[in-house]
């Protein structure tokens, strides 16, 4: 074979490979997540939805060179072949229709065995930067990830496929049934959505062939389900994810969940702690998947019934998502607040509480292949998302640097305090802690007064400023001051994140319309008239509607909606962004009716 057969061969080699890969990918990529995406949410192995464009290209970009490595092997197979130096042959009859069959599950056997081993050495730290960190890079894989491989890695990929033809006598229609075979499981795999029906991880024979769900939980979860096809290594080697069968089949039991009349989710409270002063712990358990596959940072609200007056308050969530099976809400109580006192002095466990799902714009979703470095500051219950941040960012980015500034009146008013101790104790090279107490004499282990530009200097100086993130949640004229010192030593807008609850008094415009309002969220529609002067969450939750909010004062973005009809005037914008307004999204908030007739939609009922 001279030079320009052997490219020539490449080339069009590439072009079949690519051709299969649109033949599979494509199709199922256009009807789960293109078409049929709402038909098909039912069957969404992660409810909350985190790969985007930048995911579909990267992954289309690497699957590109994948293939052309996968070409070139299959070039030299063949040239090799036509010397007779493989043992692939065309006639069944040399072999018999028995090893046509055995050969094809010998095969599986050996490469899901390889794939496994492989896989998993890839997971070591020594090696994953070199060959499988470009594949995580997806948490929410689509069959685009697929084949989404560093080249070093479709090498690995590719092995078994070059090597076993060598080995044992394989039936040239075996190897077409297998290329097929694998590609359709990489593909269902990655697919986001469990195809695999109920019952599938309970039947004896079924469960060892892995579901969709098996290696979706490792994208996210990393360290587990390394298998490929079959489920008996990750089983025999006890690197199963516990609860995959469980996740498996809760996919099935979403429809039979509780909700209110109101469409709201009915949570059963299994127990409640102390924190600190004035802070406790509410936690659910046995809960919907939703409410552990949350991005960290986010809150919810809850519908509280204080004699017949109803209340809708937003808390942080505390516990970690896809590493604690259960949820906590991690509450302060106010003076005067009439809402978290009731909750302090009145719940107890066996009680339910009406909850939205978990949303919010203040968030991380980790990438196990990140090296980040997080600068986290906190002041009083603004503790509660950061500390959901941090856990997670230790369990799924391990690589990741963080330093916590945390800022309280003493020591007894820290919360997590023995938590924090346990964990910078078991990860002392990933995170620092550094408390500041501005109430207490000769603090042990903490600085005494407030969190400082000079505090801040001080960090910033030792890394490279731009790459630190930074994530702050607390008081409004605290996190104001250190958006301002932040500024001033040079951090850009879009590295600092903020979350922001403040109890604002709320005033009345003159220049709005009396509207009707339609409401669709959490599945129902809501219809109410709005009044004169207020913002449309203020004429909702007048009547009882539960419209998502928190801050009131347009800057956490909780009560973010997409309006489809009429228009609105808003009072203030701090969070949406030129697309958001393009695409109709506004703050009920900050909006006041302009037109008798406005159409609103909760962004999770779009």
């Amino acid at each position: 074979m001279n030079i320009t057969t052997f490219f020539e061969n490449i080339i069009a080699a590439f072009g079949e490979q690519l051709s299969w890969y649109a033949g599979f990918a494509f199709p199922f990529f256009f009807i789960f997540w293109i078409v049929g995406k709402k038909y098909f949410k039912k069957i969404r192995i992660q409810e909350t939805e985190r790969a985007n464009l930048h995911h579909f290209k990267h992954d289309l970009g690497f699957s590109t060179s994948t293939f052309l490595v996968f070409a070139i092997f299959d070039v030299f197979l063949l040239y090799l072949e036509s010397k007779g130096y493989t043992k692939v042959y065309f006639n069944i009859n040399d072999f018999g229709y028995l090893w046509l069959g055995v050969s094809f599950f010998i095969v599986l056997f050996l490469d899901d065995m390889f794939f496994y081993w492989s896989h998993r050495a890839m997971h070591l730290p020594r090696f994953y930067k070199f060959f499988h960190k470009v594949h995580h890079e997806s948490t929410d894989p689509s069959p685009l990830t697929a084949f989404a491989f560093h080249p070093s890695e479709a090498v690995i990929e590719q092995m078994m496929g070059f090597v076993l033809p060598f080995l044992i006598p394989l039936n040239f229609g075996v190897i077409i049934a297998w290329q097929v075979f694998s590609m359709l499981n990489n593909v269902l795999a990655h697919l986001g959505y469990e195809t695999y029906p109920k019952g599938w991880v309970k039947f004896p024979l079924l469960k060892y062939k892995v579901a969709s769900t098996h290696h979706n939980m490792h994208h996210q979860l990393f360290n587990g389900n390394y298998a490929l096809y079959f489920t008996w290594w990750d089983k025999w080697m006890g690197t199963e994810f516990k609860d995959y069968e469980t996740r498996h089949e809760q996919i099935f039991e979403r429809k039979n969940i509780k909700k209110s009349s109101k469409g709201l989710y009915l949570l059963e409270v299994s127990e409640i702690r102390q924190e600190a002063n004035e802070a406790f712990t509410i936690q659910f358990a046995n809960v919907p998947s939703i409410f552990r596959d949350f991005s960290a940072g986010q809150h919810l609200t809850i519908k509280v019934n204080i004699n017949g007056e109803i209340l809708y308050r937003t808390f942080s969530i505390s516990s970690i998502p896809n590493k604690d099976n259960f949820l906590t809400l991690t509450i302060k109580k106010i003076k005067g607040g009439k809402a978290t006192n009731y909750l302090a002095e009145h719940l107890k466990v066996g009680d339910s509480l009406e909850v939205t799902t978990p949303s919010g714009q203040f968030y991380i979703n980790p990438e196990p292949a990140n090296q980040k470095h997080y600068l986290m500051i906190a002041g009083g219950s603004g503790i509660t998302p950061i500390y959901s941040m941090i856990g997670t960012i230790l369990k799924f980015e391990p690589k990741s640097k963080i330093t916590l500034l945390y800022a309280n009146r003493t020591s007894n008013s820290i919360i997590f305090k023995e938590k924090f101790e346990q964990w910078t104790a078991e990860f002392p090279a990933q995170l620092e802690v550094k408390h500041y107490l501005s109430e207490e004499e000769n603090p042990h282990n903490a600085i005494r007064g407030y969190i400082t530009r000079i505090s801040l200097e001080e960090i910033v100086t030792q890394h490279e400023k731009n790459k630190i993130d930074f994530y702050l949640c607390g008081p409004e004229i605290m996190t104001n001051k250190l958006i301002e010192d932040l500024t001033y030593l040079g951090i850009t807008k879009g590295k600092i994140h903020r979350e922001l609850f403040i109890i604002t008094t709320q005033t009345q415009e003159s220049v709005s319309h009396k509207a009707l309002v339609s409401a669709k969220l959490f599945g129902k529609t809501y219809q109410f008239e709005t009044q004169e002067g207020k913002t449309i969450l203020q004429s909702g939750l007048d009547q009882n509607i539960p419209l998502p909010f928190s801050c009131q004062s347009g800057l956490c973005g909780m009560c973010k909606m997409k309006c489809t009809e009429g228009k609105v005037r808003m009072k203030s914008n701090q969070v949406l962004t030129e697309k958001d307004l393009k695409d109709g999204y506004i703050l009920t908030c900050q909006s006041l009716p302009q037109t008798h007739a406005i159409t609103i939609k909760h962004s999770q009922s779009l």
